[in-house]
């Protein structure tokens, strides 16, 4: 099947729908389509459970006249911004007046056609761009929710399927998530320098390229051969 959507950076999709046919298809197509997928279904009332780190783009809603309490859900404060594909395979007036209800949505009538689905997507992803988040969201040792400021953020580590924020205050939280995942949720001063880090550039104290060596906030760093090239914007400067 030939990609309708190349994205430079996945995008994150929530997907809420009961239908083991209409799910199998929805994941062929975002994952042949370069996106993060995460699927609730059928149980949205722990969704919040699963969301706790899951800031989605965009929402694949499934409609139906037994399972319109999904517009509960997508109603919650964090989602009022987020936009939507609603799907069902019987459109009503009632349905079409609560779709009306979010601002940001498209809706579309089941079965999935490809290039439909995939077309409303990427209409909705251009008609609201990706908002960058100037924080992350961690779980501390007393299951509160933090946020992380960006700019406190020093460098980040990965070991496994965890990464490791390290922060300018010498505190160091988990997250559940590889490098590649987290850096998207960080901005363009998080650089990678090996495989196992990303850094932020602002804190950068010392640059030795002939050690392939970086030395940010008193700690030593190597720099891996292959992630050279992302470093060369910023030699001049600290040269």
């Amino acid at each position: 099947m030939v990609k309708l959507i190349r994205n430079r950076q996945p995008i994150k999709v929530l997907v809420i729908d009961d239908d083991p046919s209409s799910l199998e298809i929805i994941k062929v197509l975002l994952n042949q389509n370069d996106f993060e997928v995460l699927t609730i279904a059928p149980a949205i009332v722990k969704a919040d459970l699963l969301l706790e780190s899951f800031q989605p783009n965009i929402i694949i809603a499934a409609l139906e006249r037994n399972n319109t309490g999904v517009f509960d859900f997508i109603s919650m404060s964090q989602y009022l911004d987020t936009p939507i594909v609603f799907m069902s395979h019987c459109i009503d007036d009632k349905i079409f007046d609560k779709c009306l209800e979010h601002i940001k949505c498209l809706l579309l009538s089941k079965p999935i056609d490809q290039y439909t689905f995939l077309s409303a997507i990427k209409l909705l992803l251009l008609a609201y761009p990706t908002i960058q988040h100037k924080f992350v969201e961690v779980i501390d040792k007393n299951q509160q929710v933090l946020k992380i400021h960006l700019a406190d953020i020093v460098y980040v580590e990965a070991e496994g399927n965890y990464t490791f924020i390290h922060t300018i205050h010498n505190k160091v939280y988990a997250r559940k998530k590889t490098l590649k995942h987290l850096k998207e949720e960080l901005d363009e001063k998080f650089i990678q320098i090996n495989k196992s880090h990303l850094i932020n550039i602002d804190f950068i104290q010392r640059l030795e390229l002939g050690k392939r060596l970086l030395v940010l906030n008193n700690k030593e760093i190597k720099i891996g051969r292959s992630f050279r090239s992302d470093l060369d914007t910023f030699i001049c400067p600290l040269s």
